[in-house]
Parts: structure tokens; C-alpha cells; sequence
């Protein structure tokens, strides 16, 4: 049971969560949970998305629907038994391991988060534009006008944060890639390729890119699984910065897009390049897999270190601290378990904030820069033709790093 009267005396203080994302999300329930007065500022003026693009399961991910909410693994996510390697200009099988990883959607984990939070203090249509100092401490400023001061701002704004670049002035540096994403149902393609995807992670391997594919759950609406699946799919290509990066980022509006292009706003030129590059570069299931998807987007691949996280009353965590590349499937688990490792700090230091940040900050900053130095290792094999050797330990999905 939870030391009520440590609940009385956190019961004081305030928390503004600025971003209302899957670790905004966690930040909010966890901090709530353990006695403070919790409010979410989401700047999209809607309910998020996330376009039901998939999730690799990791225990930080899903650890407080598991143990807050009575939510169960087969209600969020469905399984599988193995990783398999192929060139994916032959579709010829390189290697394969045994590797049970989970695979669950966006809206799922956001929706059930959210469910668990509850919508009354959870504000839409905030966009946070700056940091400002006033005299009683830094404040978040919104682009309505308004201001939020609160005992903790827990800054958890995306991989384009605005909390971090007003802090710190770091921007995300453009890796030198972009990734096309995409999703099929199953009357999309043969039952041939549905069937050569199921029950499995699967790598297609080229000598300059490389593409992932894993079935995720569908999911309604609402974010409940509808007991289909859909098959997930992500291709990195290398672009060059520059022209290129600029015309395949521009939008059919005539807008330079600075982090994705989504579908209904695809050129029709780099729509027709998608598709021709995966008619001449990518064989069988493959090619059929990307060819069939309804509605691919581009985003660009960027990265972000820092060397601090905690400002006074105010914290980054998840990709608005260190945004890392996506290969080894642990962006969002990075949020959470900020958030987690912050309540325990509040814990352990009763409410002492100043405390709890100083005890807080050295751990996750080294989480934090061991997973960016993973991620980068991996893309420089998966992008460039390197040995990428089925079942490396070194290239293991999760936070956790050999050794």
C-alpha cells in the first residue's frame, strides 16, 4: 500500500505533462498515481493516431497497463516465434532465430493510457512554443497565449521538441535517411506473401537500405483489436541532403515538410518512385508487400543527444531528450521508463523535487546515450552493406546494451 501521507504531502504539489503521446501518457498516470495534480497539454487539437503505424513490445512499454489496469498482452499485442533474415532482392532466407517479440499498434497503447487517464485534464490544441522564465520559475508558454506554471513540467514533446531546443538550442540532426511506411490488410495482397510474414520479425536486407515488416493487430476507432492483423512495414532509403531530401519532402501543396509526408499529400512524382524502386530493387513477397500498401508516407530518420536533462522544475524525457533512430525498437519504452525511473526519484526523495531530479537525471542520460550509440551501430550496418549477422546480441531489440 501507498504511504498515505507521502500521497497528502505530493498532493500539493502540480505537474504540467507538456505532450500527450504514449510517454506523456505514462509520465501523467504514473505521476498522478503516486499523489500529484496532474494536467496533459497536447498540442494536435484532436485525439492522436499514429496513423495505427506498429510497436515492438518491450516491458517498459505496456508496464503500466499490465500492472495499473488489469490490461493483458493478448488484449494489446499479437505474438510471434521468430526473426528471419532475407535479402530482399531474391526474398532467399540468410538466417533465423527464435525471438517471441510481441508486436502491438499505436492506437492501442495510446488509447488504453489514455483511457486510464481519463480526458478531463487532458488539454487539446496546447502547442507549446517556449520556456520562459518569469519570477516565480520557468513556465511553459503556449501559442494561445497562455502560460502554465506548475511545481514540475514534465516536457515530453516529441523528437522536435520545443522544450529542448529553447533549452539547450539542439535541433535534430537529419541521419542521412528516410523511411517509407505502410501497412496492408489481407485482402491487400496474395496469401502467399500474408502468409510469409506471420509469426515473425522479418528483416529484407539490400546492399544501401533495408526493410522490417511484422504483423501488428488492427484496431477500431476507439483503440480496441479487432481479432484481424495487418502486416507493418518500414523501408529505409539513403538520401542525400539536399535537393533530393528537399524534393522528396516537399508536399503536393508546394510545402517543405521538415518531418513526414503523408499520404494524401504525396507528390505524385515521388509516389510513382516509390513504387517504380520497389518494382526494380525488391523481389516476391517483398515486392508485392510494399507494392499493395494503400497508403505509404515518408518521414525523415534524425537524431538528437544531449548532456542534460533537468532544468530547475523542469524535465525532458523520451525522444524530447535524446531522440534516437528506431532500429532497435525502444523509442517509446525510453519514454516510459523515464517516467517510471521519475516517479520512483519523487518517491524516494518524498516530494523533494530538486532531489529526485539530481538523483534522477545521470541514470537516464546514460540510458539514453547507450541506445543512441546502439542505434547508430545498427544503422550503419543495415544502411551500408555491413555484416548483420542473425540473432547479434549487440543488435538486440530493447534498452539494455551487452555488457
Amino acid at each position: 500500500m501507498r504511504d498515505e501521507g507521502k500521497c497528502q504531502r505530493m498532493s500539493r504539489a502540480k505537474v504540467a505533462v507538456v505532450g500527450g503521446s504514449i510517454g506523456g501518457l505514462t509520465a501523467a498516470n504514473v505521476l498522478r498515481d503516486i499523489g500529484y495534480e496532474v494536467d496533459v497539454y497536447e498540442r494536435a487539437p484532436q485525439l492522436l493516431s499514429g496513423f495505427g503505424t506498429g510497436i515492438v513490445v518491450q516491458p517498459e512499454l505496456v508496464r503500466y497497463l499490465l500492472e495499473r489496469t488489469g490490461a493483458t498482452l493478448g488484449e494489446l499485442s499479437v505474438p510471434s516465434s521468430s526473426m528471419r533474415y532475407y535479402d530482399a532482392s531474391t526474398a532467399q532466407l540468410k538466417g533465423e532465430v527464435g525471438a517471441s517479440w510481441r508486436f502491438t499498434a499505436y492506437n492501442a497503447v495510446y488509447r488504453k493510457l489514455l483511457d486510464a487517464y481519463g480526458t478531463d485534464r487532458y488539454h487539446l490544441g496546447r502547442r507549446l512554443i517556449g520556456i520562459v522564465r518569469t519570477s516565480a520559475g520557468l513556465v511553459a508558454k503556449f501559442a494561445d497565449g497562455s502560460t502554465v506554471a506548475a511545481d514540475l513540467i514534465v516536457c515530453a514533446d516529441g523528437g522536435a521538441s520545443v522544450a529542448r531546443s529553447t533549452l539547450l538550442g539542439i535541433e535534430p540532426k537529419y541521419a542521412g535517411y528516410v523511411t517509407w511506411r505502410g501497412m496492408v490488410d489481407q485482402n491487400d495482397v496474395s496469401k502467399e506473401t500474408w502468409g510469409f510474414f506471420q509469426d515473425a520479425f522479418s528483416y529484407g536486407l539490400l546492399d544501401d537500405s533495408h526493410i522490417i515488416a511484422y504483423p501488428i493487430p488492427q484496431v477500431s476507432g476507439d483503440g480496441r483489436l479487432t481479432g484481424r492483423h495487418r502486416l507493418n512495414f518500414q523501408w529505409y532509403w539513403n538520401v542525400a541532403e539536399g535537393p533530393d531530401l528537399d524534393r522528396l519532402m516537399t508536399d503536393a501543396t508546394g510545402e517543405r515538410r521538415s518531418v513526414s509526408v503523408h499520404h494524401e499529400l504525396l507528390t505524385e512524382a515521388n509516389l510513382l518512385g516509390f513504387q517504380a524502386r520497389a518494382a526494380d530493387q525488391l523481389c516476391g513477397p517483398f515486392r508485392e508487400l510494399i507494392s499493395a500498401a494503400p497508403k505509404p508516407f515518408v518521414t525523415v530518420v534524425a537524431d538528437a543527444e544531449i548532456e542534460q536533462m533537468a532544468f530547475g522544475n523542469v524535465v525532458l524525457i523520451g525522444d524530447a531528450a535524446t531522440t534516437p533512430r528506431p532500429h532497435a525498437a525502444a523509442g517509446a519504452a525510453k519514454a516510459a521508463a523515464d517516467a517510471w525511473a521519475l516517479a520512483d526519484q519523487l518517491e524516494k526523495t518524498h516530494g523533494n523535487i530538486a532531489d529526485a531530479l539530481a538523483a534522477w537525471e545521470p541514470g537516464q542520460l546514460a540510458v539514453g546515450h547507450a541506445y543512441l550509440a546502439k542505434v547508430r551501430a545498427m544503422a550503419e550496418v543495415l544502411q551500408h552493406g555491413g555484416d548483420f549477422p542473425p540473432g547479434a546480441s549487440e543488435y538486440r531489440f530493447g534498452l539494455s546494451v551487452p555488457g
